[in-house]
């Protein structure tokens, strides 16, 4: 059955098989992008271009989002800094620690 599938690349001339080859890879490396005349914000690689205000907006935006769950939570869980790393002689960071031993090394 495999032999008369034309789906097959094996049963599909040489030349045919290189012509869909090469469009994968036209399409891989930016062959279909628009030019960049359409998008002056852009360089023809896909990134920003230098002090492009597009950027800025969306950078603004990424950093509002990444923030956005820390307004009004000034307090930090016990043990914790506010970044979320251990405060330094951190019960919870030894009894963590302690778990994560017996949990590596077989113990329930």
């Amino acid at each position: 059955m495999a032999e008369k599938n034309p789906a097959n690349f094996a049963n599909r001339p040489t030349e045919e098989v290189r012509e869909i080859a090469a469009k994968g890879g036209h399409a891989s490396h930016g062959g279909g992008r628009p030019a960049a005349a359409e998008h002056p914000d852009r360089n023809s690689d896909g990134t920003f271009t230098q002090g492009s205000k597009l950027a800025k907006e969306l950078g603004a935006q990424g950093g509002h989002a990444a923030h956005a769950n820390q307004e009004g939570h000034s307090e930090s869980l016990a043990g914790r800094n506010p970044d979320g790393t251990f405060t330094k002689g951190s019960e919870l960071a030894k009894e963590l620690g302690a778990q994560g031993g017996h949990t590596s090394h077989g113990a329930a």
